[in-house]
């Protein structure tokens, strides 16, 4: 497998413009995600914080694309007694992340700005290291893999939840109707600063890597024991690998 170019992310943008996209949106970001998924996202966020069970005291949990924050608080209910860092690098993200966390007064969980390609931890610091709905905005994903799989320490999980494109006669082509007619106007309705950031979002799953692609990929980068569970049909899937 070749190695990937570091120029624009599935979506057909640069880091710089995907920072600007996400800026434009972090006030509704929460409401719309819950809306647009019909509030599976919240589903899909506690399933993937349930391979953070038995983590605990002196275990880190590094968090990747955060948002404002959503997975880490999940992955904090799981492991409450873990330590979870929060990264994303728009600004305007991780200030909302931040005040949701001084709302809840939850003194393990914290936030920094940080590029997924570049995170703040030495290497073999985290237990485990989690990404939801990011991985497909980073302009490589070999290389966002690479350095989650540089942070965790041997033993320790890579888990990523990140949509994918159902298969399927019926729900398929149902599901991308959605996405390409329906979402893009319900995201602008609702956010009138989005932009284009409801259309990138269905240009952006077209694009990215399939579960056999991204299984192949977690493999060959040295992960094993890759699980790759399929939710809601298809539209969704949680990645999950062990660092040899």
């Amino acid at each position: 497998m070749s190695a990937e170019p570091a120029t624009l992310n599935p979506g057909g943008k640069s880091g710089a413009e995907t920072r600007e996209m996400f800026a434009r949106v972090a006030r509704r970001y929460d409401l719309l995600n819950h809306l647009l998924s019909l509030g599976l996202d919240i589903r899909w966020r506690k399933l993937a914080a349930r391979e953070a069970r038995g983590l605990g005291e002196g275990d880190l949990i590094a968090d990747l694309c955060a948002g404002t924050g959503d997975l880490a608080l999940a992955m904090h209910d799981a492991a409450p007694q873990a330590w979870v860092l929060a990264t994303d690098f728009t600004p305007e993200m991780a200030s909302l992340g931040l005040e949701k966390i001084a709302r809840k007064k939850i003194a393990n969980v914290s936030f920094a700005l940080a590029d997924a390609l570049a995170l703040p931890l030495r290497d073999e610091s985290a237990a485990l290291a989690c990404v939801a709905f990011g991985i497909r905005n980073v302009v490589s994903l070999r290389s966002g893999l690479q350095e989650m799989i540089r942070v965790v320490r041997p033993g320790g999980k890579v888990v990523v939840l990140e949509f994918t494109r159902p298969t399927g006669w019926f729900f398929g082509p149902l599901y991308m109707f959605y996405f390409r007619r329906i979402l893009p106007l319900l995201g602008r309705v609702i956010a009138k600063t989005a932009g284009d950031a409801y259309r990138y979002l269905p240009q952006s799953v077209q694009a990215f890597a399939g579960p056999e692609e991204m299984s192949a990929l977690m493999r060959e980068l040295g992960l094993r024991d890759i699980r790759a569970v399929s939710l809601s049909f298809g539209a969704v899937h949680l990645y999950v690998g062990i660092k040899c």
